[in-house]
């Protein structure tokens, strides 16, 4: 079975994982969304992704995170946006049924924590952290 990853952060930290997928894991794994606020690291991403494996990844602006989960049939998501963020989007993977990978910190604050910890229990998706 291939998994299929989407990357949320496309800053300095997503890229061994982007590259791991897209190059020595591809027969396993399948990069099918990268997101991020900056269009312009989000862009580069897809070009690098696109150069290495000659495939089109599809990108999404952050305001559109929920919009790729659903249209790109990710059952990973990998979180490596900044810090204060991790929070939000593994809280929202997780209520959409997808499993999440995160860079550390998991997150910032021990309310935040407490969020995460809730949305564990109410789901039946998984976090790992990096």
């Amino acid at each position: 079975m291939i998994r299929r990853y989407a990357i949320v952060g496309t800053g300095g930290r997503h890229d061994m994982f982007r590259r791991a997928i897209a190059g020595q894991y591809e027969g396993a794994c399948e990069l099918v969304g990268l997101c991020d606020l900056n269009d312009g690291r989000r862009e580069l991403a897809a070009l690098d992704t696109q150069r290495l494996t000659g495939r089109t990844v599809p990108t999404f602006a952050a305001s559109d995170f929920d919009r790729m989960l659903a249209e790109t049939g990710a059952d990973t998501v990998i979180v490596t946006s900044m810090d204060a963020s991790h929070d939000e989007y593994i809280v929202r993977a997780l209520r959409a049924g997808v499993n999440v990978v995160t860079e550390k910190p998991m997150t910032t604050d021990e309310t935040k924590c407490q969020r995460i910890l809730d949305a564990v229990r109410e789901s039946k998706g998984t976090v790992r952290v990096c």
